[in-house]
């Protein structure tokens, strides 16, 4: 199958946040709650919404509409230095250059995004944004990933979605869009995925 249109999550698909987003995440619950967890009871909330991630780990509703700006504050501001995966800005510059569409499907809220995007230079790559602000369902629900080729003006079987957690391959599943597992940022390589990618570039075989 050729794609004329590729979908990316940003957290552990474009940008390797995994360490820094998680640390953030338990100082700001440790700080709030004085509950410690271990980075193994984080990682189940890399790839949540904000708000999801803190109920997750058992804040009630004050607590996280307390604690959802302060973390929003510390990932805007580390969103732009964080490093990119090896590799991909090459392959996001050859996918350009072939005329492959691309887009951003992300639980990450819009302001993030925006000055993510805006910071790297990547407006003529990904024109097309869904953030957590554009639809009422998130990943794993597909209404998301449906929005973004909407607003593509592509179809499902033209599309293809590269993530790297269960919420991506259950979302790309649930919309009827084939689907990429990014190896170089998932900590789960045996998620049932249509494709396995090894590097960044091994998206070029794919187009």
């Amino acid at each position: 199958m050729a794609y004329r249109f590729i979908a990316f999550d940003v957290d552990g698909t474009l940008l390797d946040t995994e360490k820094s987003e998680l640390t953030n995440l338990g100082e700001l619950v440790y700080e709030e709650t004085g509950r410690r967890f271990s980075w193994e009871e984080l990682l189940p909330t890399f790839g949540m919404t904000g708000p999801d991630a803190l109920r997750y780990l058992g804040c009630t509703s004050e607590q996280v509409a307390l604690l959802r700006p302060r973390w929003h504050e510390r990932s805007m501001a580390g969103v732009t230095t964080v490093p990119l995966f090896d590799g991909l800005a090459g392959t996001l510059e050859a996918l350009c250059a072939a005329g492959i569409g691309m887009g951003i499907v992300t639980s990450r809220g819009k302001p993030t995004v925006e000055r993510c995007v805006a910071a790297r230079g990547w407006e003529r790559y990904f024109p097309v944004r869904v953030t957590q602000q554009d639809t009422a369902a998130h990943k794993p629900d597909p209404a998301p990933l449906l929005l973004c080729l909407e607003w593509a003006g592509v179809s499902p079987a033209e599309a293809l979605y590269v993530g790297d957690s269960p919420f991506d391959m259950e979302c790309a599943a649930n919309a009827g869009v084939d689907s990429a597992l990014a190896l170089w940022g998932t900590r789960q390589p045996g998620l049932a995925c249509t494709h396995r990618l090894a590097q960044p570039a091994d998206l070029l075989k794919l187009i």
